[in-house]
């Protein structure tokens, strides 16, 4: 395994360039990353996962702890069981666990919103409650608007921020000062579907959804919502400028950053040519240092280019900015006491 120092100095030729030079100013901050996942395969990865390469991953890049959770499952897969997941995470004490994608997100998924009848309801609270009382640091992965890659059975899943069960979730969320993980591209108006994304099973197009999620965010202000992947946009509407409003009108509202070649390069925090830090992101997270985490989407034992990105970007913030960014806002959001 290469040094953080070697796999930095080849990002820098390939993509981050002299961003990785600033990392004895940053002071090396330890991150936490809120949002790993075990591995791709079956049932999620619980058979294939394996605690030594991630472990050493982390090494790799300062990362001292992770919350690793079960990607949104579809109904009519075969998810792991919460007491796999719980397991699974428990083979380290540097990792905690999300739970609720296994379980929760196929019933959110199967329900249309105007169909929530009071027995669905109680047994989506129940399942909620069962996942608090496991000792998961957040539910997640929930998938409000989910595009599938068009690979294998990759899916599409859109349901509406505001779901009956959703809401239902935020009271349980809140009643345990457990965040909640969201995936939601951002769809501020109709529009039609991206043209340079793949079609897959994804819909010819897209219905608005951030009014939506502004009903989530008021139902209940002690539920922390962690809208996930900030920097990897899939529709190119994640803008600072939304993110700036929504942040201000909504103080439960908390966003984890994702480094990926993959998103919207214009709305990504690195300008790629001369390779830096966008003027706009560091202002955004400067007047928001509180609200932001990294949770990188990294799966484990896969090639490690998302972890490789956000260091390298902890690395490039002010010093105390960074600190905040790389962990001190995950410890409190999700509760972490140190491994």
């Amino acid at each position: 395994m290469l040094s953080r120092r070697a796999v930095l100095s080849g990002l820098g030729a390939s993509f981050l360039g002299p961003l990785c030079g600033a990392t004895e100013a940053s002071g090396a901050a330890a991150i936490i990353d809120t949002h790993a996942h075990f591995a791709r395969g079956a049932r999620g990865g619980m058979r294939e996962f394996q605690p030594a390469a991630l472990l050493a991953a982390m090494e790799t890049f300062g990362v001292e702890q992770v919350v690793l959770s079960p990607p949104p499952f579809p109904p009519g897969v075969d998810a792991p069981r919460l007491g796999e997941v719980r397991a699974a995470a428990r083979q380290s004490a540097r990792f905690a666990f999300a739970a609720g994608g296994e379980s929760l997100n196929p019933l959110l998924q199967d329900t249309p919103a105007g169909r929530v009848s009071a027995d669905l309801l109680r047994r989506f609270s129940a399942l909620a409650e069962e996942i608090a009382a496991a000792g998961a640091a957040s539910f997640g992965e929930l998938a409000a608007e989910h595009f599938s890659s068009g690979r294998g059975r990759h899916p599409y899943e859109s349901s509406p921020p505001d779901h009956p069960l959703l809401l239902a979730l935020a009271d349980v969320a809140a009643r345990h000062a457990m965040p909640i993980d969201l995936h939601m591209e951002a769809v501020p108006q109709d529009m039609p579907f991206p043209p340079d994304r793949p079609r897959g099973p994804n819909p010819p197009q897209l219905r608005a959804n951030i009014s939506r999620l502004e009903r989530l965010l008021e139902h209940n202000r002690e539920a922390r919502i962690v809208w996930l992947h900030a920097g990897w946009d899939l529709t190119g509407e994640r803008t600072i400028p939304l993110m700036r409003g929504l942040l201000e009108r909504h103080p439960n509202l908390t966003m984890s950053i994702k480094c990926d070649r993959s998103g919207a390069r214009a709305t990504a925090p690195f300008l790629p040519d001369p390779p830096a830090v966008r003027p706009g992101w560091l202002a955004l997270l400067g007047a928001f240092p509180d609200r932001f985490m990294i949770g990188s989407d990294q799966f484990a034992g896969e090639e490690t280019q998302r972890l490789e990105c956000v260091r390298a970007l902890i690395d490039a913030l002010p010093p105390e900015l960074a600190r905040r960014i790389a962990s001190e806002n995950a410890r409190r959001i999700y509760r972490l006491t140190a491994a």
